[in-house]
């Protein structure tokens, strides 16, 4: 691995996917390694002190010392939160809404309203998904994270999008076959360059799964590590996705247009991949 396959080379790439650790001077430090690394702004969320992290009003308020570079999501536990969560995160300046350890299942009933709150206020949402770290007085299950939980939200909700973290561990096929055929959902490939998923896996194994041709509109580039490990992630992800052999503007997507497509800064159609049925009357 070379010394440039942990620096990326896009102007003005966002890392769609981290986290603020509740560490002395934590975000400032994050930014200058990611800064090193060619990053230019976080999308970053805590999930308070169980996980060693800021909570909700932390993040905010780091994201206000540093407006330029930090992107902030409100952390919402499912089966907890309320619909007013939703419009209080609108209004505080958070820009989406993170969602992890759920108590319900994603797709459950329950869970509506605050998805057609988040579609009427413009909030996108980042959904932990698959088997996820073991801590103590955690009580979620993994089944309720499931990628494929995912479809029906986003089918009821078409104009709420979704991102997929960790390529729904180990559920990857469901995960990037939803991607490539809803239109709303994206895909990100986070995880531990520290013995984490993608490790094992090689860049053979991506290209079979990103393999019908606008793969790159639906790909979100994170990392989700600690700042000391940034430039292994970003050297893993660029690994991956070496046989992939981006062109210019796939490059561009993944390490910035797309976040930025997630986060509605932009706006372009995707045309899905897939079998499309045109009702039709009687006659």
């Amino acid at each position: 691995m070379s010394a440039t396959d942990n620096v990326i080379g896009v102007s003005g790439a966002i890392d769609g996917h981290a986290h603020l650790l509740a560490e002395p001077d934590y975000a400032a430090r994050h930014l200058e390694t990611a800064a090193a690394c060619g990053i230019e702004r976080v999308v970053v969320s805590g999930l308070g002190s169980t996980w060693g992290m800021l909570d909700n009003a932390g993040v905010l308020a780091a994201a206000e010392a540093f407006p330029e570079q930090l992107v902030p999501l409100c952390f919402l536990v499912l089966g907890r939160a309320g619909v007013d969560v939703v419009t209080a995160a609108k209004s505080r300046g958070f820009r989406g809404l993170k969602m992890t350890q759920p108590l319900i299942p994603y797709d459950d009933e329950r869970a509506f309203p605050i998805y057609a709150k988040a579609e009427e206020l413009g909030l996108p949402i980042l959904f932990h998904s698959g088997v996820m770290a073991h801590v103590r007085g955690v009580y979620t299950s993994a089944e309720f994270m499931r990628p494929m939980r995912l479809d029906g939200v986003a089918r009821r909700f078409p104009d709420l999008r979704l991102q997929i973290a960790h390529l729904g561990v180990p559920e990857y096929e469901t995960a990037t076959t939803l991607a490539r055929i809803v239109p709303n959902i994206y895909v990100d490939a986070t995880g531990s360059p520290n013995g984490g998923w993608y490790t094992a896996k090689s860049a053979e194994f991506m290209a079979g799964l990103f393999h019908w041709e606008t793969w790159g509109r639906k790909l979100i580039f994170g990392t989700d590590v600690h700042y000391r490990d940034l430039p292994a992630a970003i050297g893993h992800h660029r690994r991956l996705l070496s046989a992939l052999a981006l062109t210019p503007e796939e490059e561009a997507r993944v390490y910035r247009d797309n976040a930025r497509e997630f986060l509605g800064e932009i706006q372009s159609d995707y045309q899905t991949v897939g079998y499309v049925v045109e009702e039709k009357g009687d006659g």
